[in-house]
Formats: C-alpha cells, structure tokens, sequence
C-alpha cells in the first residue's frame, strides 16, 4: 500500500533533523538517585541506540528529553533549543518536532485516546498537526497497513491485544514524519509476527524523513541492526558509547551484556552522598573544581591495583 506518493521528495519543505543533548543530567526520585552526571549527544539525522539493563534510568531520561519530567540538575536541547528554559509555547514547538513512544507497563496506553478508534488516533495527531483531510485519510492508512493493523482501524485501544496498542503507538510516533523520532521500550512490539513490520516501517520512516531517531532496548540484535551509534547506559550515567560492533562484540545474551557493563563497572550506582557532595561544591563561594567521588573512588582502586602488580613483581623479581 505504500507506493511513491508515500516518500519524502527533495523538494519537501521539512524541517531539518535536530541533534539532541542532555548534558550532566543528575535526577533524584523519592529520594533515590537515578542520573548522575548523565551526558548524551544524539547527532542530528542519524539512529542512537541506548542500551542498559531495567531500571537504569532510560524511561526517566526519555521523559526529560520530551519534557515530561524537569531533571534535578543539567540540561537537556533539542535542535539548539533549552527544553526546560522554553516558554509554554516554545515547549509545544519542541515536542510537535517529536514523534514520541513513551515506555513501562503504565505509560504506553497514554500515548493512545481509549475513547477514539485505532484510525481516530492517528487523525487526530495530524489533525494537530494541520495536515489537510485527504492527506490525513493516505497517511494513518498507509501507517496502519505499514504495522497489520488495517483489520483494527475501527476498534478502540481497549478491546486490542497489548502488542497490537503498542504497534499504534508506534504507528502514531510514525504518521507525523516528524524530524525527531523517540521510541522508548519499542521491545514489546517486537513480537515473531510483527518485528519485521516493525523494522521496515522504521527504515521507512528514515527513507522518508531523514530524521534523528533515539531508541531505547534490551535487544542485542536490534541494536547491532539499527544502530549507527550505541551508547550503554548503566549505573545512572552513560559508561560508553560506540559502533554496536565494537562495544557488543562477543555479547549474544543478555547476562553476558550485564557483566560487562554493569557489573564489571566499578564505579557502581550513584548514591545520595555523590549528589549531596556535588550540592555542597556547588554552594561554596569561589570554588570552581570540584572532586567527583565516583571519579575518585575509581582513582583510588586504580592507584591500589597498581600498587600491589608493582609489589608483586618485585618479590618475584627478588626471589
């Protein structure tokens, strides 16, 4: 169903990809730490997978990203913008340059109206977006038969299975074109009957957009497949980022992902007293360094690991 009337021409008048950056993004909830000094560029036009194990705080810095959530310290820019320092109507400009899929088992039902159908959906955000009616009716259509959703166009979310909700999310996210695409969690939709659905409506969507698109997963394969850069979060912060080649290379599962990244990380998870430290620098009056005690620790085991390798070979150099 999708044919040439379905892609992008050169001469579109779109708006360009916008790089996306959060920088030092500390976030404390209920009184625990979940970012700490978190920092991440997603370059404009092209695929960031982030990867990390549950609970490691990507939901929390995709809700930062789209605004959904202020973080405690940092900031976060979408095409150059301050996402927290634009004013309400700035803030809507931002997020209606967003396709967004939002993650966890609570929040992908609010990406959907459970009074409008699975094709009212759709209308609806490019209503929104002032896409004439004819071309509305092409686009949610191509979109639904784009995702084996056609048989459900007329049902409401409610009476749909949990992997088919989460395809319309997605193909909400989708019908737009927007320049910015944010899938948070897309795992649930990757179903065996549907993932490849799923990845040829998203090289689609690239074919006709050229847009940035940031995608959170656990899938190993999924970002060996889609990526152009991976970044690993873990342990509140971002620990590396890289080809998916290179930093995945000899991973095949998801405890083997986990021991590299996590539990070999040294560093550990943030704690209270690291964001406390960093709230008593910030408040004493002409300083301008401040100690990381994560980086300090990690200094500290260093300087104890050399010590006892240069001990070591100089018994055995003695004996």
């Amino acid at each position: 169903m999708r044919g040439q009337s379905d892609r992008a021409s050169p001469t579109d008048d779109r708006p360009p990809a916008p790089e996306m950056r959060l920088t030092g993004i500390t976030t404390v909830i209920d009184g625990s730490p979940v970012l700490h000094r978190l920092g991440l560029a997603v370059p404009a036009g092209e695929i960031t997978v982030v990867m990390g194990p549950s609970g490691a705080g990507k939901t929390t810095m995709v809700r930062h990203l789209v605004g959904l959530l202020e973080p405690d310290r940092g900031t976060v820019e979408v095409g150059g913008r301050n996402v927290w320092e634009a004013s309400p109507e700035g803030l809507r400009e931002i997020r209606n340059g967003m396709g967004v899929l939002l993650g966890g088992s609570s929040l992908f039902d609010s990406s959907l109206f459970s009074s409008l159908t699975a094709y009212e959906n759709l209308d609806y955000s490019l209503k929104h977006h002032r896409v004439p009616e004819a071309e509305r009716r092409r686009r949610a259509m191509a979109r639904l038969h784009e995702l084996a959703l056609d048989d459900v166009a007329d049902e409401r979310p409610e009476t749909m299975p949990a992997h088919a909700r989460r395809r319309l999310g997605l193909a909400r996210a989708l019908v737009t074109d927007s320049p910015a695409l944010i899938l948070d969690d897309i795992d649930v939709c990757l179903d065996a009957a549907h993932s490849h659905r799923i990845l040829a409506a998203l090289a689609n969507w690239r074919e006709r957009t050229h847009g940035t698109l940031l995608l959170t997963t656990h899938r190993i394969g999924l970002a060996r497949e889609l990526g152009d850069h991976l970044a690993i979060l873990a342990n509140g912060r971002i620990i590396t980022t890289g080809s998916a080649a290179e930093l995945l290379a000899g991973i095949e599962t998801n405890e083997q992902f986990d021991h590299r990244f996590q539990v070999s990380d040294f560093l550990g998870p943030p704690r209270m007293s690291d964001i406390e430290a960093d709230d008593d620098g910030a408040s004493r009056r002409g300083v301008r360094i401040t100690v990381d005690p994560q980086m300090l620790r990690a200094a500290i085991v260093g300087i104890v690991v050399v010590t006892l390798v240069v001990m070591t070979l100089a018994i055995a150099h003695v004996i």
